[in-house]
């Protein structure tokens, strides 16, 4: 039994409108903006891509998943870009060992700008460079998701760690303290798919701490919502013992 990440969803008060601004972002296409939700797909095959879904709830805190971006050729050159797709600088952090902004989507949805390959990034793809997850416990928190996704640590410090799949397109998973807790529905989260049943990867990640939130039934498909150990959201989507084929978006 495995589960594999299939797309990252986010909370939006108009879909197509953050839809837009992340397909331009990461160079995806976007499909068939539709208020009721749209894809950005990724053109190379490795990711599934990004699903953009309306909720009346705004945005009222800091979000505790965010995407780091890294930049194609310098971070000056990449802030200025988003600014003119339409995002805004929030805040520069510089911890020493590295600095970069945050910036938010025409949302507020806040991501990171990190050093281009061409700034000495110890990465050289650009585009998504990784999903960063904020915890209390980080080390309980990325050894669920390691358990979970069959991901394996790339490296530790004293206030988090980072985890990567085997799959090219696997996206890296930064999980990292903060002091601040948890209190509203997470604005992004993990669609995980199995490679079995939703019925039997739901009963093994709450075997390895995970609960049950919710059964969503609609038009046909199917899913559940789950709260990892720390109460981030993920869903289980249907795998093909449930019919699902991978030529469904």
């Amino acid at each position: 039994m495995a589960l594999t990440p299939d797309t990252l969803t986010f909370d939006t008060a108009d879909p197509v409108r953050v839809a837009t601004f992340w397909a331009a972002s990461l160079d995806f296409k976007l499909e068939d903006p539709d208020p009721g939700g749209t894809f950005v797909l990724d053109p190379t095959g490795r990711s599934r891509g990004l699903f953009f879904q309306p909720v009346p709830e705004p945005k009222i805190v800091k979000n505790r998943v965010h995407l780091d971006l890294r930049a194609p050729t310098t971070m000056a050159a990449e802030v200025e870009r988003m600014r003119e797709l339409g995002a805004h600088e929030i805040r520069f952090v510089d911890e020493g060992h590295g600095s970069w902004p945050v910036m938010g989507d025409p949302e507020g949805n806040e991501f990171c700008v990190l050093r281009g390959v061409g700034e000495g990034a110890k990465r050289d793809r650009p585009g998504f460079d990784s999903l960063v997850i904020d915890c209390d416990d980080w080390r309980m928190v990325a050894d669920f998701w390691m358990a979970a996704l069959g991901y394996r640590e790339l490296g530790a410090g004293t206030s988090g760690a980072e985890i990567i799949g085997s799959r090219d397109g696997d996206p890296m998973m930064s999980l990292v303290h903060v002091p601040e807790p948890k209190t509203v529905k997470n604005r992004i989260h993990l669609d995980v798919r199995p490679d079995d049943s939703m019925a039997a990867e739901v009963a093994r990640v709450e075997a390895l701490g995970a609960t049950q939130r919710g059964f969503i039934e609609v038009e046909g498909s199917f899913w559940t919502q789950m709260r990892d150990p720390e109460g981030n959201e993920f869903c289980v989507l249907r795998g093909p013992d449930d019919g699902w084929s991978p030529d469904e978006l």
